[in-house]
C-alpha cells in the first residue's frame, strides 16, 4: 500500500495509463486508449501519425454519428414528473407546470444531449451529484484513475485545472492556508487530458487538482486513524512537481463522503459484450475497423494519384531530356530516323478496386452504425420503391429507439429518482410564483373548474340575498367566466405556496415516442382512418366484429382505440319509438261532447 495518499495517486494515474486488463485469453483493453481512440474516431482524427492534412482521411464516421445525435436525443418536455398520492393527486398540475421552469434554469436539455453524445462516442456516460442542482456530466477525458473492470467498483479520481481565481473562490470551504500554497504552483500550462504527458502553454495560470472519492485507508483522513480500517472519503489534493523534479503534494480539503455510488451514477448501454470493461461497444467503437481500411484505400489512391506521370522516350539527341512544357502548343516535331519519340503508360493501376473497397467499407459503417441514406440526408438507389424506403428507415431507426429507451430509463429510475426530483420539490418548497403556457385540454380543464367555482358562488350570493337562481341563470354564468379566463390567454400564471409540497411522494414518467417525429406518418394514418369511419360509420356501428377488428388495427399503428371510442361505439343506433297519431282537435272535442252528452 502507498504510504500517503499522494503517492497513491502518482501510481495508480500511471497505471490507469499503461496498465491493460485481459478480456479474454486472446483480447486485452485499457480504458485511457479506448477513450483517446473513440476520441480520435469522432473527430475524423488519425489515431496515430500526424494529422497534418498531408494523408487523405476518409471521414465515414461523422454522418453516421451525427445521425445518432439526432435519432436518440430527447427533450426535458418528454419528462412529466407527477404526485403519486391519491389524495395530493391535484397537485400534479403545479409540479409539470413547474418542472420545465427548473429544468430551464439548471440546463437539463444540455444534459441530456451530454448524456446522449457520450453514449454514442464511449458508450460511458459518468455523472456527479451536484447539491442543489441538476447532476453534472464528468468528462470522461477528466478521469486520472478508476476501477477499469467497473467504473463504480472502486475510488474515482478526476483531474482539474483552477485558475488562481477560481480556486481563490473555495476559500471559506476548503482549507484557506492551503489554498495560498497552492496558488504559488500556478503556472502558464496545463495538460491536454487526451495526449499523454503533452501540455499546452497558457496565457494565465493554472494549478492541478486532483478530486479523489472512494473507500479509503482512514489513516489517510485523521492522524492516529487505521490502515486496515477503510471508510468512504473525499481528498482535494493540488500535485505540483518540487525542485528536485519529483512530484509533491498539498491537501485542500479531505473529509467523510457518501459512497461512491451514491456520489456518481454511470450509464453503460452494451452491458452484455462488454462485460468485464468500464465502457461498452460505443457506436463509435463499432466503426474502429470500417474507418481504418477507408483510409487505408484512400492512402492507396493517395499514392496512386501521386505516381500518375506524363513520360516520353526517345533516342534521339535532339529532343532528349527536353520539357514538354517548353514546346508552344499545336507544335509539330520531326524525330531523328529510327529514334521515334513514345510515351510510357502512366496511367493509374487498380483504381476501381481501392474505390469499391471504400464504398465497401462506407457501406459497411452505415449497416453498423444504422444509418440509412435518408436518414443521412442522401438520396436512395434509382428504382427502390417509397414503401420500402419507409420500411428500411423505420427498421433503421429501431436500434436508435432501443438505445434512446435506455437513456430515458437511466433519467427516469436512476436520475429523478436518487437526485433530481428531491432537488426539484426542494426548490418549489420555497414558495414560487412563475408563468408557463397551457395547452388546449388544459386550459379546457382549468377554465371549467374556475368558472364552476367562480359561478357557485355567486349563486350563493344571490341565494342569500333571497334572489331565485334557476339552471338557466346557472349556466350563463358558468359560461360567462369560462369566457374571461380564455380571453386572457394561454398563458398562466401560478403561485406555490412554501411548504405545500412537503413530504409529498413524486414519481417521473418520461414519455419518448417519438411522436414530434412521426407527425407526417401519423397525419396520413389518421386522414385515412377518419375518411373510412366516416364514409362507413353505421356499418361499423352495425358489426360487432368489424369494430372490433379496427380496434385492433388502430393498436397495431400505434394509435390508441379509446380516443376513436366515440366513433367505434359498436350499439346499433337505436331508433327512437314514434308516438301514436294525435287526433285532430276537434275529432277530441266532439269526442268530450258524445261523453258528455
Amino acid at each position: 500500500m502507498d504510504k500517503n495518499i499522494y503517492d497513491y495517486i502518482v501510481s495508480e494515474e500511471s497505471a490507469y495509463k499503461t496498465i491493460r486488463i485481459p478480456l479474454t485469453n486472446s483480447k486485452d483493453w485499457n480504458m485511457s486508449e479506448h477513450i483517446e481512440r473513440c476520441t480520435n474516431v469522432a473527430n475524423g482524427w488519425f489515431h496515430s501519425g500526424k494529422n497534418d492534412g498531408l494523408r487523405m482521411y476518409t471521414d465515414i464516421v461523422t454522418p453516421i454519428i451525427d445521425v445518432a445525435f439526432r435519432s436518440e436525443g430527447f427533450d426535458v418536455k418528454d419528462i412529466v414528473p407527477f404526485v403519486n398520492s391519491v389524495q395530493h393527486a391535484y397537485k400534479s398540475f403545479l409540479v409539470k407546470k413547474f418542472h420545465p421552469k427548473w429544468a430551464r434554469k439548471y440546463e437539463l436539455d444540455t444534459l441530456i444531449d451530454e448524456v446522449v453524445e457520450s453514449s454514442i462516442i464511449y458508450d460511458l456516460s459518468l455523472l456527479k451529484d451536484v447539491s442543489g442542482v441538476r447532476p453534472e456530466l464528468v468528462p470522461l477525458q477528466q478521469i486520472a484513475f478508476c476501477d477499469q473492470t467497473d467504473i463504480l467498483a472502486g475510488p474515482i479520481c478526476i483531474k482539474h485545472y483552477y485558475t488562481v481565481a477560481d480556486l481563490l473562490k473555495k476559500k471559506g470551504g476548503w482549507f484557506d492556508n492551503e489554498i495560498d500554497l497552492a496558488v504559488l504552483s500556478a503556472v502558464q500550462e496545463k495538460e491536454v487530458l487526451t495526449a499523454g504527458d503533452k501540455k499546452a502553454k497558457t496565457p494565465g495560470k493554472y494549478i492541478e487538482i486532483y478530486e479523489l472519492h472512494g473507500e479509503l485507508p482512514e489513516s489517510w483522513l485523521k492522524d492516529g486513524g487505521s490502515n486496515l480500517k477503510y471508510t468512504p472519503q473525499l481528498h482535494i489534493v493540488c500535485l505540483y512537481t518540487g525542485k528536485d523534479g519529483v512530484k509533491e503534494g498539498i491537501t485542500l480539503f479531505k473529509g467523510r463522503n457518501k459512497p461512491i455510488k451514491e456520489v456518481f451514477k454511470a450509464l453503460k448501454i452494451d452491458t452484455v459484450r462488454s462485460y468485464g470493461r468500464a465502457c461498452g461497444k460505443s457506436i463509435v467503437e463499432r466503426l474502429f475497423d470500417p474507418q481504418t481500411w477507408a483510409n487505408y484505400s484512400g492512402l492507396k489512391l493517395q499514392q496512386m494519384l501521386d505516381s500518375a506521370v506524363s513520360l516520353y522516350q526517345t533516342d534521339s539527341e535532339k529532343y532528349g531530356n527536353q520539357k514538354l512544357d517548353k514546346l508552344a502548343n499545336n507544335t509539330v516535331l520531326k524525330h531523328e530516323t529510327g529514334k521515334p519519340i513514345t510515351r510510357i503508360d502512366g496511367n493509374l493501376q487498380n483504381l476501381p478496386a481501392f474505390s469499391n473497397l471504400q464504398s465497401k467499407m462506407e457501406s459497411n459503417a452505415r449497416v453498423l452504425g444504422s444509418a440509412s441514406d435518408a436518414q443521412l440526408g442522401t438520396n436512395p438507389v434509382s428504382g427502390t420503391p417509397f414503401a420500402l424506403q419507409q420500411l428500411v428507415v423505420q427498421q433503421g431507426q429501431g436500434i436508435h429507439e432501443y438505445r434512446q429507451g435506455k437513456v430515458a430509463t437511466f433519467f427516469a429510475d436512476v436520475l429523478y429518482r436518487d437526485w433530481v426530483l428531491k432537488y426539484l420539490v426542494e426548490e418549489m418548497n420555497k414558495g414560487q410564483s412563475f408563468s408557463e403556457e397551457l395547452t388546449l385540454d388544459e386550459m379546457q380543464e382549468i377554465a371549467t373548474i374556475i368558472s364552476k367555482n367562480k359561478a357557485e358562488e355567486e349563486i350563493k350570493n344571490k341565494i342569500l340575498k333571497g334572489e331565485f337562481v334557476d339552471e338557466s341563470t346557472r349556466q350563463s354564468l358558468i359560461k360567462l367566466h369560462t369566457d374571461n379566463f380564455k380571453a386572457n390567454g394561454n398563458r398562466g400564471f401560478f403561485e406555490i405556496v412554501a411548504g405545500e409540497l412537503k413530504e409529498i411522494p413524486l414519481d417521473v414518467m418520461v414519455n419518448v415516442k417519438g411522436k414530434q417525429k412521426d407527425m407526417v406518418r401519423d397525419a396520413d394514418k389518421l386522414t385515412n382512418l377518419v375518411t373510412f369511419i366516416l364514409a362507413n360509420a353505421e356499418k361499423i356501428k352495425s358489426v360487432p366484429t368489424v369494430s372490433k377488428t379496427i380496434n385492433e388495427l388502430l393498436e397495431n399503428s400505434g394509435m390508441s382505440a379509446i380516443d376513436f371510442s366515440g366513433l367505434l361505439n359498436t350499439k346499433p343506433t337505436e331508433q327512437p319509438i314514434p308516438s301514436p297519431l294525435q287526433p285532430p282537435e276537434e275529432i277530441i272535442n266532439n269526442k268530450q261532447e258524445l261523453n258528455l252528452a
